[in-house]
This record gives C-alpha cells, structure tokens and sequence, in this order.
C-alpha cells in the first residue's frame, strides 16, 4: 500500500520480521523505542492494516502485510 511508515514503525516492523513473536515490551528493548511509543506505534500500524494478530496476546504472533 502507500502507507507512510515512521522510523519506528520502519524498527518496529524490521524487528517482527526477524521474530514475530515479540511482545511490545521486548520491541521496546530491542529498539530502544519507549514501551507506550510501541505500542501507539502498533495500533497504528493495525489500523492500517500493515500489522495483524494472530491468536492470544500471550501466545499469539504478527503477521505483516504487504
């Protein structure tokens, strides 16, 4: 899509490719992004429909859309 990714989103989705089974606490260590950033970051990126979430927030994973 056209979409206009941030550079956290960009570090976000970079970090949910390698392992889609990241919690937003973990993206927040991996990338130095503060947790509520992450998480504003992933609800806008779901809302777009760039990210979606398979399963329960325990055990669930990403899927990132192209």
């Amino acid at each position: 899509g056209n979409i206009k990714l941030n550079d956290t989103q960009i570090k976000i989705l970079d970090s949910l490719t390698e392992n889609k089974y990241l919690s937003a606490t973990k993206l927040a260590e991996i990338t130095g992004i503060s947790k509520r950033n992450v998480e504003k970051n992933i609800k806008k990126l779901k809302e777009s429909g760039v990210l979606l979430r398979h399963g329960s927030p325990k055990s669930g994973y990403w899927e990132i859309v192209d």
